[in-house]
């Protein structure tokens, strides 16, 4: 039987996998977006801010949990902002 601490760890990992998949859906629409319209849109920092996410693949290297989850959390604040500065562009409130 699969210990419970291994099963809870893998489904951590694809989460943050599919978060980071978003990501990466987010900063191919900015792309998308900047060609189509000429709006500059930052688009490469997408990429920046998902492989911050990915870090979670750091916890098998490293032991200082904080840290990881600190370099984590700063990608999806990355993320995070860059959504909310292409969502601006996209509709107008720049």
């Amino acid at each position: 039987m699969l210990d419970y601490l291994l099963l809870t760890q893998a489904f951590h990992f694809y989460t943050w996998i599919l978060v980071s998949m978003l990501i990466l859906i987010t900063g191919a629409i900015g792309f998308f977006y900047q060609k189509k319209f000429n709006i500059k849109t930052n688009y490469y920092l997408f990429i920046m801010a998902a492989i911050l996410t990915l870090s979670e693949f750091l916890h098998l290297f490293v032991e200082e949990y904080g840290w990881v989850e600190l370099i984590e959390m700063s990608g999806v604040l990355l993320a995070s902002l860059l959504t909310l500065k292409l969502y601006r562009a996209m509709t107008g409130d720049v």
